[in-house]
This record gives C-alpha cells, sequence and structure tokens, in this order.
C-alpha cells in the first residue's frame, strides 16, 4: 500500500505565509508533484496535484502557467469558485485547469509573462527561449549567441530566465557548448549568467547557476553546485 503524502515545517514559515498573506506552488519533477503550501489556522495546508514532470511555474494576472513533461498547462483563478470549496469561506480564490498547450518534449524549465502577458518559456532540450502559438507546438524566439542551430539535444542545458521591465532579459546555463550535452563535460564550473538584450556574457565559470532574478534593482543567481 501506498504511504500517504505528508510535509515537515518550522514555525517561521508559517509565520511568512501568514505576514506575507500569500501562497506558494511548488513543482518537483522527481515525484511528479505540483504542490500547493497555504496557510491554515496553526499549520501549513499542503495540498498534492500529480502531473507528469511538472517543472516551470509562472503566474500573473490570475494565470498560473505549469511546465508539464511535453505540455503548459493554463490554470486560471475562478474567484467566485473559491469561497464555495470546503471548509466553506475560507478561500479567496481557486485555480482550475482550463487550457493546455501541447509543446512536445522540450524539457521545460523556468517561464515567465510579460508586461504583454505573453508566455516566455526556457525551452532546454532546443537551447532557446520560446514562446507559444497555436499554429505551432513553439516559437523560437532567441537563443545563445554560441549556439549554432536548433535540435533536440540539450547542447549547453539553458535553464533559469529572469524578467526585468515586463520583457525577457537574463538567462543561465550549465555550460557554452555547441554539441549535443556538451554541458555534462564541465557541469561544475561551465555555468554562465547572460544578458540576452545584448548578448553580453555577465559572468562564466559558475557552478550549476539556476534562477536569476532581478529584484530590488539587483540581479540574484543561485549558484547551486556552490551551496
Amino acid at each position: 500500500m501506498a504511504q500517504a503524502l505528508h510535509s515537515q515545517h518550522t514555525n517561521t514559515f508559517l509565520e511568512f505565509l501568514n505576514q506575507a498573506k500569500a501562497s506558494i506552488a511548488v513543482s518537483t519533477y522527481q515525484a511528479g508533484k505540483l504542490i500547493l503550501l497555504r496557510s491554515a489556522t496553526d499549520s501549513v495546508n499542503t495540498h498534492f496535484v500529480s502531473l507528469p514532470k511538472p517543472m516551470g511555474i509562472a503566474f500573473q494576472n490570475g494565470r498560473m502557467s505549469v511546465g508539464s513533461g511535453a505540455q503548459v498547462i493554463d490554470y486560471f483563478n475562478m474567484g467566485n469558485v473559491g469561497p464555495k470549496v470546503e471548509p466553506i469561506n475560507t478561500h479567496d480564490g481557486a485555480m482550475l485547469p482550463r487550457r493546455t498547450h501541447f509543446t512536445g518534449d522540450i524539457d521545460i524549465h523556468e517561464m515567465g509573462f510579460d508586461s504583454e502577458n505573453e508566455l516566455w518559456i526556457i525551452n532546454t532540450k532546443m537551447s532557446c527561449l520560446c514562446t507559444l502559438d497555436i499554429n505551432y507546438s513553439i516559437v523560437p524566439k532567441w537563443k545563445p549567441p554560441f549556439i549554432t542551430g536548433y535540435d533536440l539535444t540539450d547542447r549547453c542545458h539553458l535553464n533559469g530566465l529572469a524578467m526585468r521591465d515586463g520583457k525577457p532579459r537574463y538567462v543561465t546555463a550549465l555550460g557554452t557548448t555547441d554539441t549535443a550535452g556538451g554541458w555534462r563535460d564541465n557541469k561544475a564550473f561551465g555555468g554562465m549568467l547572460m544578458d540576452i538584450e545584448d548578448d553580453r556574457m555577465i559572468i562564466e565559470g559558475l557552478s550549476m547557476p539556476h534562477s536569476p532574478r532581478w529584484y530590488q534593482n539587483k540581479l540574484w543567481v543561485l549558484e547551486s553546485g556552490a551551496g
């Protein structure tokens, strides 16, 4: 019999959710779960949603998009539904699935909405930044200058995306290689951070960089290989 999923949390995490008046969505592709965290009286309520390989998540204007396997699933906030969910009048919204776009197996990593509500996607297998179009699986919009062509061989493991002033601006990758899976040969110290506005390399030699963010007029990046 499968063990029921559960979670543990610190008291400070509950305080954080209460002070921020926020809920958090977390993806874990290893377990195949989208996890929704919210404050519930004296504990954290953890809701697990089973999805195929969920990874990138983006939220804007009541729409939450999740990169899940070979698709992007759009959830929209149905405000009139939330108060009806048990326990009655304890939810201010409900994210319901409303649309699915099939992208093919492109290993979707981070995503972000621009100021026009267009979704931008890190297409890791094709080493590019892309958008969606009803007539196509994906539309490539930008690739690193060292990538010479589009294929599904994950040449540099492009993975992180930061939005700035309502448009995509910074990306991370685990390598600057142009061969199939070439980044794996030096993944411990081959990472880079780039400004896509002018294809300027900000820094190289990073250890598995992820998740760049522009916040309070500073650029932040997680160098996961260095802790």
